[in-house]
């Protein structure tokens, strides 16, 4: 037990003083800049399909007649 916590504390310095020997080619910089966009238009597309909700959810919009009769209607059901 004491040798995994010791080599868990351990990780961060074998990490600064190991010599890493690694080759990373311009395709994988490619697939990180793709991931990086696909990341924030992914947001801001979520952030678009629910922006009233967090409006509302920080109470800067109040709720119209349109809110106020689906959630009448959902409770019927």
């Amino acid at each position: 037990m004491n040798s995994i916590l010791l080599t868990l504390l351990n990780l961060p310095l074998m990490a600064v003083f190991l010599k890493i020997l690694a080759y990373i080619d311009p395709g994988t910089g490619s697939i990180v800049l793709q991931a990086l966009i696909a990341t924030v238009v992914g947001a801001g597309i979520a952030v678009k399909l629910f922006w009233h909700r967090i409006l509302k959810f920080f109470g800067l919009r109040k709720s119209t007649s349109t809110d106020l009769s689906e959630k009448q209607s959902d409770n019927k059901k």
